[in-house]
């Protein structure tokens, strides 16, 4: 009975990440490499969720002409298991680098868990490797079992590291979700472990993928595609859901581009992306705090909003452009500088909503921007 309910979650996570890789084929950008990385998780999910199907099938004394085929399914999920969670690492480190101009380089020392995991699989087709088949047709764990969880959590616990390392680079929710993708599994893995008749490890990684993917796809709906800043909508959405009363101080700064149409004109619009692409890359580096939003409205207009109850905390974080941007200036050698006007407002209760404080930064920007041009 046990073994009939398993098969029939499988088969339903199955169908439902078939549905998904269906969807995420046709309606993402193949070309991303973050989106091309998370088709191979769904791929392989599935894949190994119908090996780890057709393994409780074959699993049975009646199936002894089946025994090499037996061996050869759990052969190919064991040595595809931690590969499904390198590729999260990959992921992972690409989803952090889509926007960054310095990128993170690849672990390579990651792969040599996959060489010996990938041995030890191989040993397990003529003696006790891994696991062995009986002459019963049977599945027994091996003395060399222990390997592949040993493997798999020392990629949970690297997954995890880097993204407590890469924190500031990330949005809460993107951290969030992130770690509950290795958290999710992690668990339920210890579960399987502890009571191998309960097939949780990867019934619980279809879920969490599935949990992920529509991130991605909401992330990519408030995302800017050329600058990887939050977009107009994203904005929009936190104006309308934000919960005043759980903010002591909620800090505003309205940024501008000085002089941006006459780098258009002078340079050309592809010129105008890089300068665009530049200055939020500047954002992002000035602005190293985990309670901040980095929004471009559209154009040259940026915002920022910060939950902070020191102005001055706010002001170092806006000098620490200002010296970004002169750095950058004198270093890449632009036939243009980059310069900018800002206004800064704080939320209190003389404001009804999130846009009339729009208003009051984009009014202290414009008279910043109308005296620097006096």
């Amino acid at each position: 009975m046990i073994i009939l309910e398993q098969v029939q979650i499988n088969t339903a996570f199955s169908i439902l990440l078939i549905i998904l890789l269906g969807h995420a084929y046709f309606n993402t950008n193949r070309r991303k490499i973050t989106n091309k990385l998370f088709l191979w998780v769904i791929g392989l999910t599935c894949f190994i969720l119908n090996l780890e199907t057709a393994s409780v099938l074959l699993n049975d004394a009646n199936f002894k002409q089946f025994i090499v085929l037996h061996k050869m399914v759990d052969m190919l999920g064991f040595i595809l298991a931690p590969i499904i969670l390198y590729l999260g690492y990959i992921f992972s480190k690409e989803w952090v680098n889509r926007y960054q101009k310095e990128k993170i380089k690849t672990n390579y020392i990651l792969l040599l868990p996959l060489f010996i995991n990938g041995i030890a699989t191989l040993i397990s087709y003529n003696g006790s490797g891994l696991f062995y088949i009986t002459n019963n047709n049977i599945y027994q764990r091996g003395n060399l079992f222990y390997i592949l969880p040993c493997v798999c959590y020392i990629y949970f616990i690297y997954n995890l590291y880097f993204l407590y390392k890469q924190r500031k680079k990330l949005n809460d929710s993107e951290l969030i979700i992130f770690s509950l993708f290795y958290i999710v599994p992690a668990i339920f893995t210890l579960i399987q472990l502890m009571y191998p008749i309960y097939l949780t490890t990867w019934n619980s990684a279809a879920m969490i993928t599935v949990v992920t993917y529509v991130f991605i796809l909401n992330d990519q709906s408030h995302r800017d595609s050329l600058t990887g800043l939050e977009n107009r909508l994203s904005y929009e959405h936190y104006a309308e859901n934000i919960d005043y009363k759980k903010h002591n101080k909620l800090f505003m700064v309205y940024i501008d581009i000085d002089k941006f149409k006459a780098i258009n004109d002078l340079y050309g619009h592809c010129e105008g992306d890089e300068a665009l692409k530049a200055f939020a890359d500047l954002m992002v580096k000035s602005f190293l705090t985990t309670k901040k939003k980095l929004i471009r409205l559209g154009g040259d207009e940026f915002l920022i909003l910060f939950e902070e109850t020191k102005p001055e905390k706010v002001a170092n974080h806006i000098e620490n452009l200002i010296q970004h941007m002169e750095n950058y200036n004198n270093l890449e050698g632009r036939p243009y500088r980059l310069k900018f006007s800002y206004g800064m407002a704080c939320y209190t209760d003389n404001y009804k909503s999130l846009n009339e404080l729009l208003d009051k930064a984009d009014q202290l920007m414009y008279e910043k921007k109308q005296n620097r041009k006096k």
